[in-house]
């Protein structure tokens, strides 16, 4: 196994506090300057229109446009001036949008430069910054066990704050909790609101807490794989480590990845550490704004 060790490299030298504390903050202020592109290119309103808010508040009374809905005149008005006024909303958002993230060891794979816990952390920072503009925002994050639980709260600081725990957070579990994390998302969340899971592509999916929790509130899963995984190099024999039980060995390339299809009711997004991301998120908001509008 010795030899096998050189195939498999070794952990580079820890790293001190304070560079450790430098590059984290590195890393969430290139999360934010990415999150802030992404958004300024109308992600922002697709987000807002995919996921709406709880309800609408009145806002004032104004005379008729060509246009307006016939729906929102207001006739005591009207009746009063001669002239057709209509009711004017805004909607009533105070979202509670929580982030369940996968740390478990598996998350550590990566076969180019990004490995899926780093796909994981990216896009956790999109919606967590996209969110924090007019919702509120928290995270679970879990490996064998709920680790870390932030409960939603509103404010671009605290959305910064939820990318920093996400990209300090060292994937290590032995398994993948996501059930537990689940129940503990349904105990935080007291009225609907949004939950983005965000797992391996290997993650068993607890078909039971999915159902339940997609009953009370919007859920949306987000996969993230390897293109090696699901590619697979026929006839090539690898070192390899399971990451979660800690053995070494080899293997005759890699096993295809069973992927298990959602409860329905449940939006999916299948993503890759090869490829742009956002083309995916979009699709997925583009495809709720068009069933609203239904």
């Amino acid at each position: 196994m010795s030899r096998l060790a050189s195939y498999l490299g070794r952990p580079r030298p820890a790293a001190s506090a304070g560079e450790a504390g430098a590059e984290l903050r590195a890393q969430v202020r290139r999360l934010e300057i990415r999150a802030r592109q992404a958004m300024e290119s109308g992600l922002v309103g697709q987000y807002q229109s995919a996921f709406r808010g709880l309800g609408l508040e009145f806002e004032e009374v104004r005379e008729y446009r060509a246009g307006d809905d016939v729906r929102t005149i207001d006739w005591n008005v009207t009746a009063r001036t001669g002239f057709l006024h209509v009711k004017r909303y805004r909607e009533e958002r105070d979202l509670n949008v929580l982030l369940l993230v996968d740390l478990s060891a598996s998350t550590r794979f990566g076969s180019g430069v990004m490995t899926v816990h780093d796909l994981i952390a990216e896009v956790a920072a999109l919606f967590a910054l996209a969110a924090a503009r007019r919702d509120r925002v928290g995270a679970v994050l879990f490996d064998d066990a709920v680790r870390t639980l932030i409960p939603p709260r509103l404010g671009w600081r605290h959305g910064l704050r939820v990318v920093r725990e996400v990209l300090a957070a060292t994937p290590a579990g032995a398994g993948t909790a996501l059930g537990e994390a689940l129940r503990a998302a349904g105990r935080l969340l007291r009225r609907r609101g949004v939950v983005v899971v965000l797992v391996d592509e290997v993650c068993e999916l607890p078909r039971r807490e999915l159902t339940a929790l997609a009953g009370r509130h919007e859920v949306v899963l987000v996969r993230v794989g390897d293109a090696l995984l699901e590619s697979g190099l026929a006839g090539a024999v690898l070192p390899a480590v399971d990451t979660e039980l800690g053995l070494r060995g080899v293997v005759r390339g890699p096993a295809a990845v069973a992927r298990q299809a959602p409860p329905a009711g449940i939006d999916l997004i299948e993503l890759h550490t090869g490829a742009d991301y956002l083309p995916a998120v979009q699709a997925m908001l583009e495809s709720r704004e068009r069933r609203r509008a239904r």
